[in-house]
């Protein structure tokens, strides 16, 4: 959901709001075969911004930028991708976010391996292994990060600042009413997938099938997670279009034989899609 959590919507949602380079789509399909369309959950749904700030405090977030002159999201990002240097927490698989590599404790909750609060716990016990090593610039830059992780980490609090987009809920009805297939992926804990699900029963309705990383057991950078989605739902990626915002996770689909998509904004799907043949 950008499941504000690449770990909850995800981290890189709900930590920041630049744009990611579009991927440059050089084959088109002609094929009269309705196709089964894939989206990322994080371009399906949206942090309600203020709900965010509400729960770290408006107070506390504005104070920081004037006194420290740095995004808090990029600052949590460094953090966790200091972490991922330490011993404890170096990763077995790659996954970057915004460029940053992200500790092993966050691609175990992707992977299902590790809940929210046993990640938030090595988080937690990894921050004041940084702080000794003169990592934050004060101690209120300190608890702002992991005010930021306590959140991101609250499977009840995040899903508490979601909600789906109704363009793309749109999309997808015309997509279905068309006769494609719709699916959605996500990397996400198993916990944010319940608590999402329960939050917006319709809206997952809409799908003929999902595919989370906590289920498939492997993250997107990471072939596992397609080959589980494909398997699962019997499909063929020969007939299958990835849209998706992340294009390290694009190209690994792309190497299963999937058409891909690479979009920064919902806004930008349904031209992109057009280029596949796609018309809604």
């Amino acid at each position: 959901m950008r499941m504000v959590y690449q770990t909850t919507i995800s981290l890189l949602f709900i930590l920041s709001c630049t744009s990611i380079p579009r991927q440059k789509n050089s084959s088109v399909s002609t094929s009269d075969t309705k196709q089964a369309i894939i989206f990322d959950l994080n371009l399906l749904i949206k942090e309600n911004q203020m709900g965010f700030a509400k729960k770290i405090g408006y107070g506390t977030l504005a104070n920081y930028t004037l006194t420290h002159w740095k995004h808090p999201g990029y600052r949590c990002l460094d953090m966790l991708a200091a972490m991922s240097k330490h011993e404890s927490q170096k990763p077995h698989v790659t996954l970057p976010l915004q460029s940053r590599i992200m500790p092993r404790c966050i691609v175990e909750l992707q992977e299902g391996k590790k809940n929210c609060a046993d990640t938030k716990k090595e988080v937690l016990d990894c921050a004041e292994i940084l702080d000794n090593q003169k990592f934050f610039g004060s101690a209120k830059e300190k608890n702002l990060m992991l005010s930021i992780m306590n959140v991101v980490l609250d499977p009840d609090a995040v899903a508490s600042i979601i909600e789906p987009i109704k363009q793309m809920t749109q999309l997808i009805q015309k997509l279905k009413n068309a006769g494609h297939k719709v699916y959605f992926s996500a990397s996400t804990p198993q916990e944010l997938y319940e608590k999402s699900h329960n939050k917006f029963p319709d809206f997952m309705q809409l799908f003929d099938g999902v595919s989370i990383s906590a289920q498939a057991k492997a993250v997107k950078t990471d072939e596992l997670f397609y080959t589980h989605l494909l398997n699962t739902h019997n499909l063929d990626p020969q007939q299958c279009i990835l849209v998706d915002d992340i294009e390290e996770s694009a190209a690994v689909a792309k190497k299963l034989g999937m058409q891909t998509v690479v979009c920064d904004k919902a806004c930008h799907v349904t031209k992109q899609l057009k280029k596949y043949g796609i018309r809604v």
